[in-house]
C-alpha cells in the first residue's frame, strides 16, 4: 500500500526542538486552501493509499473534518499525527466519528523531566491525557524519535507504550532537517547498538513495531518481527507532500518532484525520474555494492544531506561494502 503523509500547515501550538517542518505558530503563505486540499483528495483515490495527516499540528486547520471526512468516504485510510495536547474528550469524539482509523501521538521521553525538554513545560502531561481521551475511542500509537538526548529511553518508552495500551510504537531516528541538528543524531555505531536492542525487545513484547529512518534494521530484523521490511521507503512506498502541494520522496528528503498545484498526484507518482531511480535501485558507493542494497537501501535522506546526492552511499550505516 502506498503510504502518503500529508503536511496540511506549519501551525503548531508548540515550538518543539527537533521540527521537521520548522512549525510555527500561525500557518504558512500559500498552504493548500480547502478547494485545493479536496482536490487533491480526489485526485489520489484511485490509489486507495494509506493517507497521514500532519503539520505543524493538523488539529489547528479548521477545515480538517471536512478533509478527513472526504477521504474516509472515497475508501481511503486516513490516520492523524499530533502532539496530542489538544485533544480533548470532545475532540477525540469527533476524530472517532470522523473515521480516522488510527492517531499517532508524538513522545520524546517516558516522563516529563525528557519529553519537556524539547517541546515546553507541561507538554507531556497534556500529551498524555489526549492519549487517555483516545482510549476506547480510537487506536493511538506512540511515535518517538531517537537523539543524543533521549537514547537511553528506549526501554521506558517501550513500557510506557504498552501501559497506555498504544496499538504500536514507531521509532524514528532524527534526520537533521528543519529544527533538528547533525550534533542531535546518534553515532551510526550507537544506531547499530539500538537496532538490536529493538530487535531483542521484539521477543518479549507483543506491541506492533516499525522503525523509520533506520534502514539498517532491514539486516537484522527476524522473519515476523516489525511491521514491513525494515528498508528506505522513500519514493518506493511512500511519499510526502507539503503544506504548499510540494511532492518530495519523503519528508527528510527535500528533493522537490514535483506539485499536486501543477500536476496531477498520480502522474507525479508514475513518473518522476527521481522516484523511478529510487524504485530502480540505482544507488552508489557502499550503499549500491552492498549485498542489502535492496533490502535496506540506505536512508535517502541523509545522503542526501551529506553529500547533495540522493542515490550516494548513506553516512549513518557503520557497514564497509
Amino acid at each position: 500500500m502506498l503510504i502518503i503523509a500529508w503536511e496540511l500547515t506549519a501551525a503548531c501550538n508548540l515550538s518543539c526542538r527537533y521540527c521537521r517542518a520548522s512549525a510555527s505558530h500561525e500557518p504558512d503563505q500559500g498552504e493548500l486552501d480547502t478547494d485545493e486540499a479536496k482536490r487533491f483528495v480526489e485526485s489520489i483515490a484511485p490509489l486507495k493509499p494509506m493517507l497521514i495527516l500532519s503539520g505543524g499540528e493538523p488539529l489547528l486547520r479548521p477545515d480538517l473534518f471536512q478533509i478527513i471526512r472526504l477521504a474516509v468516504s472515497l475508501g481511503i485510510r486516513v490516520s492523524l499525527a499530533s502532539n496530542g495536547t489538544l485533544i480533548t474528550s470532545g475532540l477525540a469524539e469527533e476524530i472517532a466519528d470522523s473515521g480516522v482509523s488510527r492517531v499517532s501521538i508524538s513522545l520524546d521521553g517516558a516522563d516529563a523531566a525528557m519529553h519537556d525538554h524539547g517541546r515546553g513545560q507541561g507538554s507531556f502531561e497534556r500529551s498524555i491525557k489526549g492519549i487517555e481521551n483516545l482510549r476506547g475511542r480510537v487506536d493511538f500509537q506512540i511515535n518517538f524519535t531517537v537523539t543524543q538526548k533521549n537514547q537511553s529511553e528506549l526501554i521506558r518508552i517501550f513500557d510506557l507504550a504498552e501501559k497506555l495500551g498504544a496499538a504500536a510504537l514507531h521509532i524514528f531516528f532524527l534526520v537533521p532537517t528543519g529544527r533538528g541538528r547533525e550534533e542531535d543524531v546518534i553515532t551510526p555505531v550507537r544506531q547499530e547498538e539500538m537496532l538490536r536492542q529493538i530487535e531483542g525487545e521484539m521477543d518479549r513484547r507483543t506491541l506492533e513495531v516499525q522503525v523509520t529512518c533506520a534502514p539498517q534494521y532491514a539486516r537484522l530484523k527476524k522473519p515476523g518481527h516489525g511491521r514491513g521490511s525494515g528498508g528506505c521507503l522513500a519514493g518506493r512506498r511512500f511519499v510526502f507532500v507539503s503544506r504548499k502541494g510540494e511532492v518530495y520522496p519523503c519528508g527528510y528528503l527535500p528533493l522537490r518532484v514535483g506539485s499536486v498545484r501543477e500536476k496531477n498526484f498520480i502522474e507525479i507518482w508514475e513518473n518522476s525520474p527521481e522516484l523511478q531511480a529510487l524504485r530502480e535501485g540505482r544507488l552508489k558507493g557502499k550503499c549500491g555494492r552492498c549485498e542489502f542494497s535492496r533490502s535496506c537501501g540506505g536512508c535517502r535522506a541523509r545522503a542526501y544531506a551529506l553529500t547533495g546526492d540522493y542515490l550516494q552511499s548513506d553516512p549513518s550505516c557503520r557497514l564497509e561494502a
